[in-house]
Formats: C-alpha cells, structure tokens, sequence
C-alpha cells in the first residue's frame, strides 16, 4: 500500500458560501414571470377577444324585452360577471395556488379555448337547427372565456376570477324556459342572485391571520405570471374562428324566438307551390312508397303539374314529389331514423350524405334501390323543432320521389333544390305569422 500526504497549503482552499441550488434556479425563473404584458392589457384583451368571440349571442340576450322580461333580463348577467371582475380585480389579494408554471397554463388554456371553438364549429353542423334551439351557445362561453384568461394571465387569475367565469352560466336561456318561470319570477331571481354574490365578494370582510408566502421586494411575479404574445395570438385566432361560427345565430334566428323556442307550428304545411309544382293531398300516394309511421299527427301532401321542372313530375302517372310531415306527440316514432324504416322494408340504401338547407337546417339527402330493382327513391329528410300547446317539440319533414332506373345518373340534387325552396317557404310563412 501507497500513500500520499498532501501539503497544507495545496489541500486548503477558501471556498464562498453561495445560496442552495433551489434557491439559484428560482432567483433565475422568477424574472421570466416579469416577462409578459402589463395586468390591465392583458385583463382588457382577453374581455375584448371574449366579446367578440360571442357578439352575436350576447346582443340576442336582450332581444326578447320588453315582451319577454324573464329572458331579456338574462342580458343582466354579463354586466353583473363583469361587475364581479372589477369588484374582484379592487379588492385587497387574497391566498391563491401557489401556481408560478407557463406549460400549465398552456395545457389548461389551450384545452378550454380550444374546446369551445370545437364546439361552436362542427356542433352546429351535426345538431342542425336543435344546437341553436337550445341555445349551447351560451353554454360555451364561460368555457371560452376561462381559457382566455388562464391562457394570457395565468391559472391563478383563473381561479381569482372564478366566481365570475361561472356566473356566466345563468345566461343559458334553456332551464328558464324548462320551469316555465313567471315573467316577474325569474327576472327577480336573476337580479336577486347577482345582487347577492356581489355583496359576497365585494364587501369587505373582517381580517383573519393567514400565514402567507413572502417574497423580496421588487418581486412582482405574483400575479405577474401571464401571458405574451403567442398567448394573445391565439386567443385571438380563436376568436375570430368563434364569432365567424357564432353568426350563424342570424341565419336561424327566423326558426327562433330569442330564447330558442320555435316559430314553426306543429303539423305545418307546406307552400302551395314551389318552382311550378302545386301541392294536393297525398291520399292517392303509390304503395311503391316506403311507410314512415302511422297516421296520427302525419300529413302527406303531393307537389306536380304540367310546370314541373325536375323529370317525370309533370306525368299523370307519375307519383310526382311526396312531402311526409310528421310531429308525433310523443316523439317515439321519430327515434328510428328514414334509413332504419327504409331497410326494414326492403329499400336498400345505395348513397347519402349530409347537406345545407338554409336557416341554420342540416338535412340528409339519400338515394335508395326499390324492391324489384325498377325504381331509384330519392330522399331527402330533416328534423326540426316546432311549438305545440305541450311545448316545443320535434317534427320531422322527409320529401321523397321515385324516379325510373332508366334515367341516366337519378341523383338528390334536384330533389334537394326543391327541399331548399321548402324550407325557405315555411320559414318565411313562420316568420310573418303572429
């Protein structure tokens, strides 16, 4: 064995105290919270870009006064959230998460703002006119504008401004409407709520003592932790993305009284004549015909004449175009959809697709091969709400035409014009009715 003995003078060595690893790398994280827009900028972005987002639905709030004071006072409710948010924004700080992380805003900003633009996108154009019928519009706009502000200023203004963000949700006309709320009832209820949470949170409160994390002087991370420029961009994209979906509002508003509920009457008929095709009773339909339900709160109606301008209408023989109207009270014979009842009686369905009928209406256009292998039928249904004396319900319109194998390419294209024609028809008819 070896050993080697070091001199005093080479093994001592002055060494200066430095702080603990922890403490270096916050000292160096706490300035990038510095890095970002100023509160008040940040506060007046994400409130502009929410408004804007949702203009149409916010400006129809107040659409149904003087008539309708239950649903016009839920205009009231903006104004209060945001009464709310500069009560909260006045008020002395509070204890909140201890929360100093960006990637979590991100993830939590991003997963709100980006269900709600989703949401407003491609709802619409699956639930057709029922989406803005029950008005889920407003059921994401809270959601909106939650990830508005935990993405540029943070998660802990998000829960600072909580209170706010969740009042947002009395805006939803559609459980006001479902109690039946007296006009005087449900305005009171609502002035009632907000004058009570704004006395909950803006009053003062008596001190407690409440052990506090310190920070140096100069600090001003705290509540400093938001947003830059990237976070203002895409809550700015998203929306632009929103208001564009949004504005559909106005394409339904003619099916819609300003709380959602339907002008259409059940049972509705049709117009007299739609491009050169005049409307008869449906009692001498063909049995080549498929059977959508019973009779009970069904109409058919027949459209042709010598004016016809698709092929074949305009033949005595012929079964011309065929508009079914079904509103049953219950609602059981519309939960098999014309697919299901076509197949269960021998049509075999071929193609179909989804397609826009104007009024904010989403239809299904589809094309089948008759028993016999003869006939093509060509389909085109939708479903829509309408008001009955038990409340609003659904009713289902399905236009139907058998055409000869013999014509070249039989497609729903003409068929669907002719659907489009219809719809507008009876949207005008409900729009001038009193």
């Amino acid at each position: 064995m070896t050993s080697a003995r070091v001199a005093p003078a080479e093994g001592e060595a002055i060494v200066t105290q430095s702080l603990p690893l922890e403490e270096v790398a916050r000292a160096d994280a706490r300035p990038q919270f510095r890095q970002g827009l100023p509160s008040p900028v940040q506060v007046g972005l994400t409130l502009g870009a929410t408004g804007i987002a949702f203009a149409t639905s916010l400006a129809s709030l107040s659409a149904g006064l003087p008539q309708r004071v239950t649903l016009g006072a839920l205009g009231l409710v903006p104004l209060i959230s945001l009464l709310l948010a500069v009560g909260i924004a006045l008020r002395r700080r509070r204890p909140e998460p201890d929360i100093h992380d960006r990637y979590l805003d991100y993830i939590l900003g991003l997963a709100l703002l980006g269900t709600a633009t989703a949401a407003m996108w491609f709802l619409p154009g699956s639930m057709s006119i029922f989406f803005w019928s029950w008005r889920l519009d407003m059921v994401w706009l809270p959601l909106f504008a939650a990830g508005a502000v935990t993405l540029v200023c943070g998660v802990r203004a998000a829960w600072r401004y909580r209170v706010p963000i969740v009042f947002l949700f009395l805006a939803w006309p559609l459980p006001y409407v479902a109690a039946h709320l007296s006009r005087g009832l449900g305005a009171a209820s609502i002035a009632a709520i907000g004058l009570a949470v704004l006395a909950v949170v803006v009053l003062p409160r008596r001190r407690r003592i409440i052990a506090r994390h310190t920070y140096p002087r100069g600090d001003s991370s705290r509540g400093r932790a938001g947003g830059g420029l990237i976070a203002v961009g895409l809550v700015c994209a998203a929306a632009i993305l929103t208001t564009v979906a949004d504005r559909q509002l106005q394409t339904a508003a003619p099916l819609l009284e300003a709380d959602g509920q339907p002008k259409l009457a059940a049972i509705s008929r049709p117009a007299s004549s739609i491009d050169g095709l005049v409307r008869t009773t449906a009692s001498g339909a063909p049995t080549t015909l498929p059977s959508w339900g019973s009779r009970a709160n069904h109409e058919s109606y027949r459209y042709g004449g010598s004016q016809a301008t698709l092929p074949g209408t305009g033949n005595a023989s012929d079964a011309g175009i065929v508009v079914d109207v079904l509103a049953p009270g219950d609602g059981r014979e519309l939960a098999l959809s014309p697919t299901g009842l076509a197949a269960l009686q021998g049509y075999r369905l071929e193609a179909s697709r989804a397609d826009d009928l104007g009024a904010g209406v989403g239809g299904h256009v589809e094309r089948y091969l008759a028993p016999g292998g003869r006939m093509s039928l060509l389909v085109v249904w939708w479903d829509w709400p309408v008001r009955a004396a038990a409340g609003a319900q659904r009713e289902r319109i399905i236009v139907e035409r058998l055409v000869p194998l013999d014509l070249k390419a039989p497609r729903g294209d003409d068929l669907l014009h002719f659907a489009r024609q219809l719809v507008a028809s009876m949207v005008a008819e409900a729009s001038t009715a009193p």
